[in-house]
């Protein structure tokens, strides 16, 4: 349970005592909306993040025995330009080794990072997306308040982008119905603060949350500044 609940704007936070409590509270309301999705639909497609804030919940979302795997597709956010799937830092290893590689999904969708046309492999891995439209993101946000690679002014020019790095999935998170943002940590407390307090703006991309139509954001008592 919560030790405190609140909202900002269309956003709804949840503060809970430790990482562990934050995850599986993030991964229940996860499996709790996949499995609604696949009743009404029969199947359903997701989103996933992948950086440390999201250990514990997908510690806990694969533990999840009422998930029905086989018929959930999975997306991933992002992927660094240049990176193979076997490199360590790449995202594609990240979820296989931590989600990915210990459950039945129908699909994983890769962004190919490694691609030799970054511009195609956009366009098919938004293809894929538009066939398959995630019902649900989970995501974190960076110290700077970046979600992604969409970082605050990190680059003079859009087509700068798919030179560094490979993020399609962002926009579509606006898009989903449902979002869950894990953010454990101290070092995330000035980005949680500027997200929850400040404008919603370009300097903190990760404000773009408060507009959400039904986000959570899962903080940890040490991300919310709680002694």
């Amino acid at each position: 349970m919560p030790i405190r609940q609140f909202a900002a704007d269309r956003l709804a936070v949840e503060v809970h005592a430790g990482r562990d409590e934050l995850g599986r509270a993030a991964a229940e309301r996860a499996a709790r909306i996949l499995g609604e999705t696949i009743a009404r639909e029969g199947h359903a497609a997701m989103v996933f993040a992948a950086a440390a804030s999201q250990n514990e919940f997908l510690a806990a979302l694969r533990g999840d025995r009422s998930i029905a795997w086989p018929r959930v597709t999975a997306f991933h956010m992002d992927e660094y330009a240049g990176i193979a799937a076997t490199h360590p830092a790449s995202f594609r290893r990240f979820l296989r080794e931590r989600l990915m590689d210990h459950v039945p999904l129908a699909a994983f969708h890769e962004l190919r990072g490694d691609a030799p046309d970054l511009a195609a492999e956009a366009a098919r891995y938004a293809k894929l997306l538009a066939q398959t439209p995630p019902a649900l993101a989970a995501m974190g946000i960076g110290e700077n308040g970046h979600l992604a690679f969409i970082d605050p002014h990190a680059f003079e020019r859009i087509e700068d982008v798919p030179r560094r790095a490979l993020s399609l999935t962002v926009p579509f998170f606006l898009r989903t119905a449902h979002a869950v943002v894990c953010v454990p940590g101290r070092a995330k407390r000035a980005a949680v603060q500027a997200a929850l307090e400040g404008p919603i703006a370009e300097c903190c991309p990760a404000s773009a949350l408060r507009r959400h139509a039904d986000a959570v954001l899962y903080l940890d008592c040490e991300s919310a500044g709680i002694p």
